[in-house]
């Protein structure tokens, strides 16, 4: 019996490296499910996408011909107008579109970088606009949290959604160790352009924080030309260091120097769809971590016992202060990774892929 054939299509790539790699997105959504899906039996691929009259998609793999023959096609981050003509045209020919959701583009927040990127008045043939059409058109769209799917269930409720959430691979990560005693780095791991006003929520209190107890904060993540999270959270500049993002595959080098991890969501609706995946990045690195209590992490602290939430200054500051003991981070350390191991790895999350993916094929 042939095997069931699925290909990944998205630009959304890390440009100029060699070998090339996907950015984040593409990464936790596409490539990982990708290489899950080949150990329940699937033909697997993963490129830029390209497209014939006579076979619909297909994949543009760099140094070789395009790849055609997918069953099912799933599109990442994909904002193209052309789409709009191609994708029908794909399903004529047998071929199931599936669209791929992570991000909330509906809610975005001016701040976040993504909200001009995406407009259809600064980028008329690229933009958001396209992006939801092409949705109205898939067979099958897919989810990543509960937010995103009672969204989309309410947006098209004659259409098959799908949810499979966010999941780790510890091979791409190692254990740090913490040598710091009590006198902890917090830190945080991202880039400031795509938030929206997320750290300015701490500004009120963290850097008077790490001012008084002598702690250090350090960012990894930092853009040439971008706000820096020294200026968003009023870290004193004494204290603080900060280091370039990094690719994908040296990933795992951003949290090296950090003790303590925070993830700080402002309370708007495009955060609501986040998933938990910075937190299950500090778990499976070694990081303890606190995160602003909304829904995702809630879920993640109180289903599973990974990481902490917190509501409010007094609840952040009484978080900091239990882990700026090194004893109690170390416990905490040993705890999120023991869990994301259990529930959260992407082998963990293989099988739902599988059987979303069979459900698609059948429709």
């Amino acid at each position: 019996m042939a095997k069931p054939t699925i290909g990944f299509l998205t630009y959304d790539w890390s440009f100029g490296l060699k070998p090339i790699q996907p950015n984040g997105c593409a990464w936790y959504r596409c490539y990982l499910p990708m290489i899950e899906l080949k150990k329940h039996g699937w033909e697997t691929g993963m490129g830029f996408p390209g497209f014939s009259e006579q076979h619909g998609f297909g994949l543009l793999i760099p140094d070789k011909k395009a790849v055609h023959g997918w069953q099912i096609v799933v599109l990442k981050l994909m904002m193209l107008e052309n789409l709009v003509e191609q994708i029908p045209k794909a399903q004529a020919l047998g071929q199931k579109i599936v669209i791929d959701i992570d991000d909330h583009h509906a809610g975005l927040e001016p701040t976040n970088l993504a909200y001009k990127a995406t407009d259809p008045k600064t980028n008329p043939k690229n933009n958001r606009e396209h992006y939801f059409k092409s949705m109205s058109m898939a067979d099958a769209l897919i989810t990543s949290t509960p937010f995103l799917y009672e969204y989309y269930k309410k947006e098209y409720p004659n259409k098959p959604i799908y949810m499979v959430r966010n999941a780790i691979d510890p091979q791409h990560f190692f254990m740090r160790k913490d040598k710091s005693g009590n006198w902890p780095t917090v830190g945080w791991v991202g880039a400031t352009p795509w938030r929206s006003s997320d750290l300015e929520t701490l500004n009120p209190f963290l850097g008077q924080f790490i001012e008084k107890k002598q702690w250090r904060f350090h960012h990894s993540g930092h853009i040439i030309n971008a706000p820096t999270v020294e200026e968003q959270l009023g870290v004193p500049h004494k204290l603080y260091s900060s280091e370039g993002m990094q690719p994908i595959l040296s990933y795992k080098n951003m949290f090296k120097k950090i003790d303590i991890g925070i993830v700080p969501l402002n309370d708007v609706e495009f955060n609501y769809a986040k998933s938990f995946i910075k937190g299950l990045e500090y778990a499976v690195a070694g990081v303890p971590f606190i995160a602003t209590d909304l829904e995702e992490y809630s879920y993640l602290t109180n289903e599973y016992g990974i990481g902490r939430v917190a509501k409010n200054e007094d609840q952040w500051l009484s978080h900091l202060e239990e882990l700026g003991n090194m004893k109690v981070r170390n416990i905490e350390r040993q705890e999120n990774y023991k869990k994301i191991k259990e529930f959260h790895t992407m082998e963990k999350r293989g099988p739902e892929w599988d059987k979303v993916y069979k459900e698609i094929l059948e429709l």
